[in-house]
């Protein structure tokens, strides 16, 4: 079958590391849609942090956010489709992060925690003030300052919205306290599943979201069958995307997780990865036969 969908992860996938689409990935994914494959950006962003030059894309009409909480349509210029966080799930999150952070009292700060409402992400202003304290790092300090709405008190701002919210994530530069929430909140809080983009959070999303569940609906969606699809991505929030599809491909610099899982493996996203990989998927009408093994390795 031939590749009727393509679904890309940006940060560390699609865009460069300072945050922009190289002209070889322009131009490959400009023919591609030219052909009439669809290309579906999936992202942890909210939607309003998505960069306009991503949705102007051609061939993006639909855009997966918030790790699958969302989907908006460009062309509408709204959220069509939605899977929030259930309310249960969001007070005992809250709880948890609160017992946490008390038990951490002479480290703090050292964690804090985020909300995306309706595609806008709310932070704690004391969080904006010094991201870096929280694992931000590079880019990421000014993305942080720049995409999020301040909340004088984070945790009391999402209890009140608890019935709202898209996903919630834990920032902490504490990597093992990160991974001691992620192992309690997964032993006792129903309805959620956990991910990670990058190092310093802990995303939750609820149980029947991700990016592999909604784009498995988009694809239903579209008529669309998961042998007609590609997906690309870097991180542990791209697994389920990438086991999904036939042609689940891992850019270069992707963990080793998305690599082992991976159909194909291209450049890394400095070297236009994703670019090269839908220039072989573009190459040849039957695109069973252009990836001539099925695990390659740059």
């Amino acid at each position: 079958m031939s590749v009727k969908l393509i679904a890309s992860d940006l940060d560390g996938t699609l865009l460069t590391d300072d945050k922009k689409i190289s002209e070889k990935t322009r131009r490959m994914i400009s023919l591609a849609a030219a052909k009439g494959i669809q290309i579906v950006p999936a992202t942890g962003r909210a939607f309003s942090s998505v960069p306009e030059e991503v949705l102007a894309l051609p061939g993006v009409e639909y855009v997966i956010t918030s790790n699958g909480a969302a989907v908006y349509s460009v062309s509408q210029g709204k959220r069509i489709y939605s899977c929030p966080l259930e309310a249960v799930s969001v007070e005992k999150i809250l709880e948890m992060d609160e017992t946490v952070s008390q038990e951490n009292q002479a480290a703090r700060p050292v964690l804090t925690i985020e909300g995306f409402i309706d595609g806008v992400p709310y932070s704690d202003v004391g969080y904006l003030e010094n991201p870096g304290k929280y694992g931000a790092t590079g880019f990421g300090i000014g993305y942080v300052k720049r995409t999020r709405t301040p909340v004088q008190d984070i945790r009391s701002f999402l209890w009140e919205h608890k019935g709202e919210l898209d996903s919630l994530s834990v920032v902490s530069a504490d990597y093992s306290l990160l991974a001691r929430c992620k192992e309690v909140m997964e032993k006792n809080i129903p309805l959620i599943q956990t991910t990670s983009s990058v190092p310093h959070l802990l995303e939750i999303v609820h149980a029947r979201s991700g990016k592999g569940n909604t784009l498995s609906y988009l694809l239903d969606t579209l008529g669309i069958a998961p042998e007609e699809a590609a997906a690309f991505g870097d991180a542990y929030n791209d697994l389920d995307m990438i086991r999904l599809v036939k042609y689940g491909i891992a850019v270069g610099n992707a963990v080793e997780a998305c690599k082992s899982a991976a159909y194909l493996v291209t450049g890394s996203n400095e070297e236009d990865g994703v670019a090269e990989a839908i220039q072989r998927i573009l190459s040849d009408k039957q695109t069973e036969h252009i990836f001539y093994l099925p695990y390659t390795v740059r």
